[in-house]
């Protein structure tokens, strides 16, 4: 299939000024996240680091209903909803930041919720400000996630990245009252599906197990999946404690993507398949690159989910490395490689096109005055289903490997669909086999054994399609796995 170039790009965000904006205590990067008023259909852009609002790209709100002068934040996670005729934003916000004794001052933190009408009307719904409760360098959990429930007029929302009030929560609109349903555990992103909500785990602050959380909307009860068979090696079984990021749903099964990993509920089933995706070795802190769907957003094309892959926080030297963010559409049952390209917030369709809130840093911890570049982009939604449009790159192992390393000894699951040439490039310092296995998202799989020798190796995977994960036999005190894929010419 011969691959289209990516067209009619555009800039649609007006009124943005680059380094203009504060942004002390924060990080350079932005957040910008989308969603289109239900009832004007006007494009909303919440940006998350500089407090501020946009309306069809001319800024009318900053924060102004909490706190006072300079204000920075607003959202870095993508809390956004709708009812038919109302658009909900929620985040966090400082008003004003500071640091106290070289650390970040919270003792101006707020959580909020905010609703906007057609009229232009912005109200603040709900908020939860810092107290003496918490020591100045903690805050309450920060709004992660929003998902509007008709039948109830009511607002259930997750909060997670805090150091207290975690967990699942409910405001009913009628009387604006917001009461706890679940209590300690970080629920991050959700997804509403027969009568229940399914949600990740997130809280850098506590590093807890990695799960799926489930909640029934009709029996106010609650379970929690932690302990998975794992995909590529079945008869193995384990417990993660890794950083969550977005839960889709696709016929009829549930995906919930973890740091280098993802989850596969079967709704009435009483497992969890655990799949490597994306697994490194970041030799900065020995964890893998990409969360899947972290501070980001999600869309549905035609009814298939599409989420981007950010760096995980603090992670500065990807680029030397690997490819920075990445557009993952899934399809066919198996997530797929769309693109590339720098940081990736905001993810909003109406349609015709596809926005992107976009920009050119992670988040890191770099403090500073000034907020950085980023923008809002418009692509059409053909070009997010077809081949991939860009080559990739990625080191997905630089350092030591054990039999204990990655999961289970495995790394990689990395879907190569769409590439025509798949090559690696990997240095072992002692004799071995590595072991690759394909599959889709079931537990059969097809293996092949390479044998290697000290020193560099080549490999041609070619011939791979689907989700590819590696495993060595042998410890090794250095261990470089290169991957690149490229496009048919």
């Amino acid at each position: 299939m011969e691959r289209s170039e990516v067209r009619d790009t555009r800039t649609v965000l007006r009124g943005f000024v680059s380094h203009a904006e504060v942004g002390m205590g924060h990080h350079q990067f932005r957040s910008l996240y989308l969603g289109f008023h239900p009832a004007t259909g006007d494009l909303v852009v919440h940006e998350g680091q500089t407090a501020r609002l946009y309306t069809d790209g001319i800024p009318i709100y900053s924060m102004e209903l909490l706190g006072s002068p300079p204000r920075a934040g607003g959202d870095t996670h993508g809390a956004m909803t709708h009812s038919r005729d109302i658009l909900f934003f929620g985040g966090w916000v400082k008003a004003p930041p500071g640091i106290l004794d070289g650390r970040q001052d919270m003792r101006n933190k707020y959580s909020h919720i905010h609703s906007l009408d057609e009229k232009g009307k912005v109200e603040l719904l709900w908020s939860r400000k810092w107290d003496n409760n918490l020591d100045t360098s903690h805050w309450y959990g920060e709004v992660t996630d929003m998902i509007y429930d008709e039948h109830e007029d009511a607002i259930y929302f997750s909060r997670a990245d805090g150091h207290a009030e975690l967990g699942l929560w409910r405001i009913n609109l009628s009387v604006r009252r917001a009461e706890q349903l679940i209590d300690g555990q970080t629920l991050y992103k959700m997804e509403l599906k027969d009568d229940k909500l399914y949600a990740t785990e997130f809280n850098p602050t506590q590093r807890g197990e990695s799960s799926i959380l489930v909640y029934d909307l009709h029996n106010d009860t609650q379970s929690r999946f932690s302990q998975f068979k794992l995909g590529v090696e079945p008869e193995v079984t384990v417990k993660m404690h890794r950083i969550g990021g977005q839960i889709v749903q696709f016929q009829n099964n549930i995906l919930a993507f973890y740091r280098g990993f993802l989850l596969l509920a079967r709704p009435g089933k009483d497992w969890v398949e655990l799949y490597p995706f994306m697994e490194s070795c970041s030799p900065e802190d020995g964890h893998p690159f990409h969360v899947g769907g972290v501070r980001s957003q999600k869309v549905y094309l035609d009814g298939i989910p599409l989420i981007a892959m950010n760096p995980w926080d603090h992670i500065r030297e990807v680029t030397p490395r690997s490819e920075v963010g990445l557009l993952v559409r899934v399809d066919g049952g198996l997530p797929q490689l769309v693109a590339s390209m720098g940081h990736v917030s905001g993810i909003a369709t109406d349609g015709r096109e596809i926005y992107l809130g976009t920009s050119y840093a992670d988040h890191t911890g770099v403090y500073t005055n000034r907020a950085g570049e980023g923008g809002v982009f418009a692509i059409p939604v053909r070009e997010f289903l077809r081949v991939p449009w860009v080559p990739m790159r990625f080191t997905l192992w630089e350092g030591p490997y054990a039999q204990d390393s990655g999961i289970a000894g495995w790394f990689g699951g990395v879907p190569m669909k769409g590439f025509h040439s798949k090559r690696v490039k990997m240095y072992v310092d002692e004799d071995c086999v590595l072991t690759v296995r394909e599959q889709l998202l079931t537990t059969k799989f097809t293996e092949d054994k390479f044998s290697l020798h000290t020193g560099w190796n080549r490999l041609d995977l070619s011939s791979y399609t689907d989700l590819v994960s590696f495993k060595l036999n042998v410890k090794q005190r250095e261990l470089t796995f290169q991957l690149s894929m490229e496009l048919e010419r």
